[in-house]
């Protein structure tokens, strides 16, 4: 086993501790605000907790991926690397809010969703208008406001920034990479909602249909999730800590990123259907309910017959779905075959990253800690039940 989970073990308190200290700041700034301040920070608060902060460890593990031996703990916990870590974050948790707001998700991570909250609140206060309408407008906001705080961040490493020209073009280059992040994510988002509305391909072949849905799904996988999730944050920390974004060790880098990031969403589709809500914090089906046209779905659709995809287009998107219909459509893409192809689909991503790292191995310039982390993150990330 390799560094990995002492990394985990300095990194995810420091990140935490760094978390509280941005939300204490925000009471004292905002004191002047009454009750309001404190309503929407304690949804802030829930929103940031319990997580794995493994974006966090992300970016510290790339911001020491060069650090000679005795300097690498003091790299993974240092200022910079956590306040990357709490940037990080804080930009999760802003994309949570509003992802958990456009699918219309009732928990995140076995708390009610942000916008469930505000509504609840709403109702408990017996206050005018709809409640509805109050817990989304709450969550649109509560997301920008942790947008803001994560940029607040990113700034924070600028002002207390190197002097040195190097210094200064490291976070260039890293604050650059955090807002094409973002950016991206937004595009990634809207492929999502975007393909969720399309209809389905009732009387086109099921071969081409499948092949069509896959490819659609593959790329709001890569926009939207796999590279903020994995290589965005491996390749800001590596740039804060002065790596060229143009050389060999870059671009394996953000191979090894993007290929690990797809297995890792790609399982979080497996689970969305097969996992344990005790497990997860989510609902059994909820990506089926809301329609996501996923590479499994695609699998799927190719692979049954016109019952199989008549029950699949009965649960998609449809909030009504029973557990007994969630429960038959999970048990049709098991005996189908799709379930078996999607887990190779996986694994084949997760050996395209493992051979990355394995190049990055010959280069000669990432530390073996590093190494060794990113390998057993690979493990973590690809093979996991949450």
């Amino acid at each position: 086993m390799s560094a990995l989970p002492a990394a985990l073990g300095r990194v995810r308190p420091a990140v935490e501790h760094r978390l509280e200290e941005v939300l204490t700041g925000c009471h004292r700034r905002w004191q002047d605000l009454g009750q309001a301040a404190p309503e929407l920070l304690e949804t802030a608060e829930n929103a940031l907790s319990g997580g794995k902060r493994m974006r966090a460890v992300l970016g510290a593990v790339g911001y020491a991926l060069t650090a000679a031996p005795e300097h690498r703990s003091e790299r993974l916990t240092g200022d910079d690397a956590v306040r990357l870590g709490a940037a990080l974050e804080l930009y999760q948790a802003s994309a949570l809010v509003h992802d958990d707001l456009m699918d219309g998700a009732d928990t995140r991570r076995g708390l009610p969703a942000a916008h469930r909250a505000f509504a609840r609140n709403h109702d408990a206060r017996g206050w005018l208008g709809y409640s509805q309408a109050f817990g989304a407008n709450g969550a649109v906001l509560l997301g920008d406001l942790l947008l803001s705080l994560a940029g607040e961040e990113m700034s924070a490493l600028a002002q207390a920034g190197a002097s040195s020209e190097t210094g200064d073009r490291a976070l260039r280059n890293a604050r650059s990479a955090f807002d094409a992040m973002t950016t991206e994510v937004a595009l990634g988002q809207f492929l999502d909602v975007r393909s969720e509305n399309l209809p389905l391909p009732w009387g086109q072949d099921p071969g081409a249909a499948a092949r069509r849905m896959h490819d659609d799904a593959l790329s709001v996988v890569r926009h939207k999730s796999a590279r903020y999730s994995v290589r965005h944050p491996l390749i800001i920390g590596a740039l804060l800590a002065g790596l060229d974004p143009t050389g060999p060790t870059a671009e394996q880098l953000a191979v090894f990123g993007e290929e690990i990031g797809i297995a890792f969403q790609l399982r979080d589709d497996e689970l969305g259907v097969f996992g344990s809500p005790r497990v997860t914090g989510k609902p059994a089906g909820d990506d089926l309910r809301e329609g996501k046209r996923t590479v499994l779905l695609a699998l799927t659709w190719g692979r049954c017959d016109d019952a199989g995809r008549e029950l699949l287009g009965g649960v998609l998107a449809s909030a009504e779905a029973t557990a007994e219909q969630i429960a038959d459509a999970a048990v049709l893409i098991e005996d189908c075959g799709a379930r078996a192809v999607h887990e190779e689909i996986i694994t084949t991503h997760r050996d395209a990253g493992l051979k990355a790292l394995e190049r990055l191995q010959d280069e000669g310039v990432v530390s073996a800690a590093s190494l060794a982390d990113l390998a057993d993150l690979a493990d973590l990330l690809t093979h996991r039940n949450s």
